[in-house]
């Protein structure tokens, strides 16, 4: 690994073959993630038919216990050995094939298993999910070291996202072709739902796990960077006194409130279209509105700040999911397909401003985890940034993760979603019940993502301040070697 001295950091490092196997493997692993996030939830309530106090101790086990275990997995990682391949790259050949694995059995439950051993297993492996998850987070992290050219990095972070966001959504498409042809193979089966998942977790597992390995083998490190062991605890601390990383702290702990509005997107699609493998029909507007989205964001950095758009992608984020709440609630008064083709078409706009809130927190990363390296003379703090930023992301993750199944279905919910079961597999949702699930879906994700972006007013590392901090870090890197 070479750094780049200040007179060449303009100098472009990653070539186009570099730039393929890297976006292949990112897209192909964010499948493995992507089936997880999508239907994970409505294989626990539809499919094993867990009640919402189950589902909801289920979350807030793992996501505590998760948290905890995150800081060892933070020590592991920072303090990793830099070898040929660098430091994060053998980690992700590492972690490739137990997350192939781990994915499958997030669909798979042995019939036989029911009471404590049935909670043992499920818990067992979500938490072997969450550790591959925090390792495979390495295959992201990449990204902020293939180049010493902040520009550079700043693109290949872009396309990066772009690739993520749109492996993200490629799992909707795998399950709703499989959902159709398991119905035309066998239309009377009770457990088709369960085949369509398991089947499409196996499959996007064999293939995401084998590009991910081949297309790592293609990708070089380059940031040179002391291999000092760090004391994770003062890297932490470092972390903490940084106010820059105290901005993209407060701001993605209000973010991450916006699971309780991507918990109901499934369900919304069973009640609306007559099933969780209709998801598409959600998830593809806004997945193409989320890479055209980060399109629109690469340009626009061209004229503007992250600081300026993120502020203003919140504000564009409310007003946008107000209007599909309003479409959507004019659908349920008079159905007509031109409503569905607006709401479908809002779908696609909401998608654009998580092209915003996709892409640039990384950026912002990226800058803090250079001004905490100027900070503490070298130090690369790259999972002891992620693992401060967890602590108010797994709060609201947990709190999250245990109201959103209270506020879907129960007797005491607020939402009063109808589960399903063996004898009635798609049950009737109520006018009240769709109208709420989409306030959720809508409104609620809206205005979190307005409060994501008032920290930002407070932001100051951007422009001059930002370029004075990466000369600097750049000069350090080369007085360090």
């Amino acid at each position: 690994m070479q750094t780049a001295p200040p007179q060449i950091k303009q100098q472009s490092f990653v070539a186009k073959k570099e730039w393929v196997f890297y976006l292949s493997a990112i897209f192909f692993y964010t499948m493995m993630t992507g089936i997880v996030g999508s239907y994970r939830q409505s294989y626990l309530i539809n499919v094993l038919h867990l009640t919402e106090d189950q589902t909801s101790d289920y979350n807030t086990l793992l996501s505590v216990a998760g948290f905890v275990m995150s800081f060892f997995y933070a020590m592991i990682i920072d303090n990793h050995k830099i070898g040929k391949k660098g430091k994060f790259v053998p980690i992700i050949n590492l972690v490739a094939i137990p997350m192939g694995i781990v994915t499958v059995l997030m669909f798979y439950t042995p019939s036989s298993l029911t009471g404590v051993l049935l909670a043992i297993y499920l818990i067992t492996v979500g938490l072997l999910h969450g550790a591959c998850c925090s390792f495979g987070n390495a295959i992201n992290l990449v990204s902020f070291v293939m180049t010493p050219n902040n520009e550079e990095r700043d693109k290949v972070i872009s396309f990066k996202s772009i690739s993520s966001a749109v492996g993200n959504s490629a799992p909707l498409v795998v399950t709703l072709v499989l959902g159709l042809i398991i119905d035309k193979v066998s239309p009377d089966n009770p457990n088709k739902e369960y085949l369509g998942y398991v089947i499409s977790a196996a499959l996007i597992s064999v293939i995401g796990t084998f590009i991910t390995l081949f297309g790592m083998r293609m990708v070089k490190e380059r940031i040179e960077y002391t291999q000092e062991k760090k004391n994770p605890v003062e890297g932490f601390l470092d972390v903490i006194k940084n106010k820059y990383a105290w901005i993209v702290i407060i701001s993605e702990t209000l973010k991450n409130f916006r699971l309780i509005a991507n918990y109901m997107g499934v369900f919304l699609a069973a009640a609306l279209l007559g099933g969780t493998d209709k998801f598409l029909l959600f998830g593809l507007p806004t997945g193409i509105g989320t890479a055209v989205g980060m399109l629109v964001i690469n340009f626009l950095l061209k004229k503007f700040n992250a600081k300026v758009l993120y502020i203003a992608s919140g504000i564009y984020s409310l007003l946008v999911n107000i209007g599909a709440f309003a479409i959507g609630y004019a659908y349920f008064q008079n159905e007509s397909s031109v409503l569905q083709i607006l709401f479908i078409a809002f779908l696609f706009l909401i998608g654009l401003q998580f092209g915003a809130s996709n892409l640039l927190p990384s950026m912002f990363q990226a800058d803090v985890l250079e001004s905490l390296e100027l900070q503490t003379n070298g130090k690369r703090l790259d999972a002891a940034l992620p693992f401060v930023i967890g602590v108010g992301t797994m709060i609201t993750g947990t709190l999250a993760g245990r109201w959103s199944p209270k506020i879907l279905y129960g007797e005491s919910s607020i939402i009063q979603y109808i589960q399903p079961t063996d004898a009635v597999p798609e049950p009737e949702q109520t006018m009240q019940t769709k109208i709420m699930m989409l306030f959720f879906y809508t409104i609620f994700h809206g205005i979190m993502m307005f409060l994501a972006g008032v920290p930002f007013l407070f932001y100051h590392l951007t422009g001059k301040t930002k370029e004075d901090i990466h000369e600097k870090v750049l000069e350090q890197r080369k007085n360090n070697i």
